[in-house]
């Protein structure tokens, strides 16, 4: 005799095949999201990632200065054409054996004026910029700007309403100096990211005369790769210059 009791309605039937594949397929695009925006947060680290980098070239750069009580550069272009400070501003990146940036100091500036020579313990510093990003540009800013439209007379440069100019004569990116004072050149570096999929660009602003030194994000939309204006700014921020980071 059964005594087991008996629920009316009760099924012993299990997931259909259409509801597994429903499931299924519910799971894959989550999966694919979850995929496509790991993919775009990591696309942008590296970007992220050489600013950080640049900036703390800077904070390194302007500690040397200050404890060697020497004048301490920074070189985007070729040593031959290095201008002195104030004397270029925005030019475009050539390529070129050298490994850029580099970092170079004045040992003895009163046997030899002018003579730099590589820093040491720098290349920690200098080390993998350029294989996160690209240095599309470098600009004079603020007073310095002003200044290199003087002394630069003889260049076809153009000049706006904020005292920004822009020299096209020439193919190098101007060199920045950082002084015993703790004062350096004002400048805005352009970073782009290597991977082409991505086009936004990343400003690294270093204000000279009160030692911070600024981050700007602008975001390029794909169907307009040649607009970049304050609307497409999504984010900003600044930290006075400081100390330098530990060597990685």
């Amino acid at each position: 005799m059964n005594n087991r009791p008996h629920f009316a309605g009760t099924s012993n039937k299990g997931f259909s095949l259409l509801e597994l594949l429903l499931v299924l397929v519910i799971v894959l695009m989550l999966f694919s999201a979850a995929v496509f925006e790991f993919t775009s947060m990591n696309r942008g680290a590296s970007l992220l990632e050489g600013a950080d980098r640049l900036e703390s070239l800077f904070r390194f750069a302007r500690n040397e200065a200050e404890r060697t009580g020497k004048k301490v550069r920074i070189r985007f272009g070729s040593s031959e054409s290095a201008a002195p400070s104030g004397s270029t501003n925005v030019m475009e990146n050539t390529d070129t054996d050298e490994s850029f940036p580099v970092l170079e100091w004045e040992p003895t500036p009163i046997e030899s004026p002018g003579q730099f020579k590589p820093l040491p313990n720098a290349s920690h510093f200098t080390a993998d910029i350029t294989e996160l990003v690209k240095i599309e540009s470098v600009r004079l800013a603020g007073l310095d700007a002003q200044f290199s439209s003087l002394f630069g007379a003889g260049l076809t440069s153009n000049t706006d309403q904020n005292g920004d100019s822009s020299v096209d004569a020439l193919n190098e990116l101007p060199t920045l100096y950082f002084f015993p004072d703790g004062s350096c050149d004002s400048a805005e570096i352009q970073l782009g990211d290597l991977n082409p999929e991505n086009l936004n660009k990343k400003v690294v602003e270093l204000l000279g005369y009160t030692g911070t030194v600024r981050h700007r994000l602008i975001k390029i939309l794909p169907e307009q790769p040649d607009k970049q204006d304050d609307t497409n700014i999504v984010d900003e921020s600044s930290a006075p210059l400081g100390q330098a980071e530990p060597a990685p």
